[in-house]
């Protein structure tokens, strides 16, 4: 998540919403989110809750501009959904009020010396129901149990490559092998649903030809993956028998009731940042197999074990944290609540005049308010490490003459180079947000074996890189659309781009269709708004052309935004496959590369596979660094944005008189 995320959009607009990847899912899951989220109590009545009821004292109210797509830790994705998880349940380590990685429910632990055990043993600590009521102590089991599921090719999470960025002792081959049957999975669906509808005819061939190829192609990869699983385990068959095999044997072991081991296959640096972040945090399997398909799909189909209950989730109207007294620092939390209206779309003037009228505690500033409001002794400033980019698909889902015209490298360089980036940056967005040809963040990780420079600065020594790659040229972008269109015998080109649904998110898609209406001959855009969580939907699917896509940091390493988009990856929703990025990627997390002596290579690996995803194969088109200005109550103190993991954790904010 940081995400997400898909990380949303409306973030630039509102400072106090949780940031994602991203893109970070959603309509995977079991539970009818849509439908289930309308209640705000387990009888499912429209009653007040205890903030309606007698107005605690300490409640700070925020605005959201989203609904949580999911609330079960092993499918999302999402910065909304893992915003509330960060609060509400509470795992081995914390982010602090001054962004130290600091133990939670780790009261103590040993690691071995050569940094391959790592044995925790845990406080005493009780999950409790949306009412307050005692359901169980958590137990070591608590966190071996969602490992195991995020595994389970069955739940095709798209967060299952986080157990091989731990290091868990065999993660990388379960991880491998649970991506490569959801993926064949996929591909048989995708075979079954293919339509000669789905092509329309073009100047060189008609929708039958395209048809026909695509399904040849299609059937030839599924016999290649078919292979491949014969080659390496005998059948189909006995690769599922596999990967429940190696997803028992995963290095993650409840040596008794409150004491958790992980064995690693090789040193993790980052190993506690990565421990912090919500999909290590611990679930109660009793509770979900009671719970059944309803499991977090309502407040009362959850558990809670962390600062605060999760008390009310009303679709597109609120979210409501109540303090949990039964947590095991409760005397250490100040707030008696969170209180977030949800409005969908909202502009950034309205939720200005909100904070204006004293109806929230923290506004974001956007384009004009930032120069209107920015003198004001309340406004704050944020420096951040979430990016925002174009996803560009290339083949993923159901197959088009769209997504084939996509798969050609200059169509993808040509967007790039034809859009004026900096206008977003400083115009439409004016908050701070730096503008990037990169994906790799400034401020994100630093090389001791480099002089302790920034990943920017050693890419600029290395491929002068600093600030990205096929910056913004016109004339360069036109040769190569030109060519592009002669190779794939077309002279235009209409595409869909999905966004959020928000004001900011509207301009820049619009800034996006002029530049590149106006610099490419022939090519036309349709901007699509779309909810948040039906636009996640569409992206896991592949069921889209361009997307407007974030993602944040989950740990302080670069590969948490490189390992997105290796072939099959679960975040990797572009079709997008290149066998030598994926050796790199390989070799930084869990290859020869991780060892203590390798780091100045692993450092510069990394630098490389940037510059082959972004100049060689331009497989997204960033756009920007999101940076934050804002307007907060001065009565709120301990308020810090978090550099990975959820953006804010609440347990150490307070509201003063």
């Amino acid at each position: 998540m940081k995400k997400v995320l898909s990380l949303l959009m409306a973030l630039a607009l509102v400072v106090s919403l949780a940031a994602c990847g991203g893109q970070t899912k959603t309509d995977q899951g079991k539970t009818d989110t849509n439908n289930t989220q309308q209640t705000d109590t387990k009888d499912n009545k429209d009653t007040q809750t205890p903030a309606d009821q007698s107005a605690p004292k300490k409640v700070i109210s925020l605005i959201e501009t989203s609904n949580i797509p999911t609330m079960v830790s092993w499918l999302a994705t999402d910065s909304v959904s893992f915003g509330i998880m960060g609060n509400i349940t509470s795992g081995l380590f914390i982010m602090n009020d001054e962004g130290a990685v600091t133990p939670e429910l780790a009261k103590d632990f040993e690691v071995s010396e050569d940094g391959l055990t790592y044995t925790f043993h845990l406080r005493d600590a009780d999950w409790v129901t949306v009412d307050g009521e005692v359901y169980g102590p958590v137990t070591a089991q608590d966190f071996v149990y969602p490992i195991k599921k995020i595994l389970d090719p069955k739940e095709a999470s798209q967060y299952a490559f986080m157990i091989q960025t731990a290091g868990i002792k065999n993660g990388a081959a379960a991880v491998a092998l649970s991506e490569g049957l959801v993926a064949y999975e996929g591909n048989l669906s995708k075979l079954e649903n293919m339509k000669v509808t789905d092509f329309k005819d073009t100047d060189t061939q008609t929708a039958q030809q395209q048809f026909d190829a695509a399904k040849a192609s299609l059937e030839e990869k599924i016999k290649a993956e078919e292979a491949e699983f014969v080659g390496q385990y005998g059948s189909i068959e006995k690769a599922n028998e596999a990967i429940y095999d190696l997803i028992e044997n995963i290095g993650v072991t409840a040596v008794d009731e409150k004491t958790l081991k992980f064995e690693l296959e090789n040193p993790v640096p980052y190993f506690q940042s990565v421990l912090t972040f919500p999909s290590f945090g611990p679930v109660n399997q009793k509770f979900v197999e009671e719970k059944g398909e309803k499991y977090g799909s309502s407040v009362d189909n959850l558990l809670y074990n962390g600062p605060f209950i999760f008390k009310e989730w009303k679709v597109s109207q609120r979210h409501y944290l109540e303090k949990n007294p039964k947590y095991w620092d409760a005397e250490n939390v100040k707030l008696d609540g969170i209180d977030y209206r949800v409005i969908e779309g909202v502009d950034n003037d309205t939720v200005v005049n909100m904070y204006l009228d004293g109806q929230l505690h923290t506004a974001g500033l956007a384009g004009e308010n930032v120069e209107k409001y920015g003198n004001r002794p309340d406004v704050v400033t944020y420096e951040e490490g979430a990016m925002f980019y174009i996803q560009m698909n290339q083949g993923q889902g159901e197959p088009t003459a769209n997504k084939k015209a996509l798969a050609n490298p200059k169509v993808r360089k040509a967007l790039n180079m034809a859009a004026d980036k900096e206008y977003i940056s400083k115009t439409v967005l004016a908050n701070g947000s730096l503008n990037a040809d990169y994906l790799v963040p400034v401020g994100l990780q630093v090389s001791e074996k480099h002089d302790n420079k920034d990943f920017r600065k050693v890419a600029a020594d290395l491929y002068n890189g600093e600030q990205g790659y096929n910056s913004y040229n016109v004339e360069e972008a036109k040769k190569l659309w030109a060519e592009a269109k002669q190779e794939l015998g077309i002279d235009k080109l209409e595409l869909e781009l999905l966004l959020f649904q928000a004001e900011t998110s509207n301009s820049i898609g619009t800034h996006l269709k002029n530049e590149w209406e106006k610099n490419l001959e022939g090519f036309s855009l349709v901007l699509k708004p779309l909810p948040f969580s039906e636009k996640i939907g569409r992206a896991n699917r592949g069921d889209y052309e361009l997307d407007f896509s974030g993602w944040g940091p989950d740990f302080p390493d670069a590969v948490t935004f490189l390992d997105m988009w290796i072939t099959n990856g679960g975040h990797n929703n572009t079709g997008y496959s290149n066998p030598e990025y994926d050796a790199i990627i390989t070799s930084v997390k869990s290859g020869e590369l991780t060892a203590i002596d390798k780091v100045k290579e692993r450092f510069e690996a990394m630098v490389k596979a940037e510059k082959i995803l972004l100049e060689d194969d331009q497989v997204i088109m960033p756009i920007f660094q999101r940076g934050r200005t804002g307007l907060r109550d001065p009565k709120i103190t301990g308020w810090r944005l978090q550099l990975f993991g959820p953006d804010f954790i609440f347990k150490y904010v307070d509201l003063t008189e």
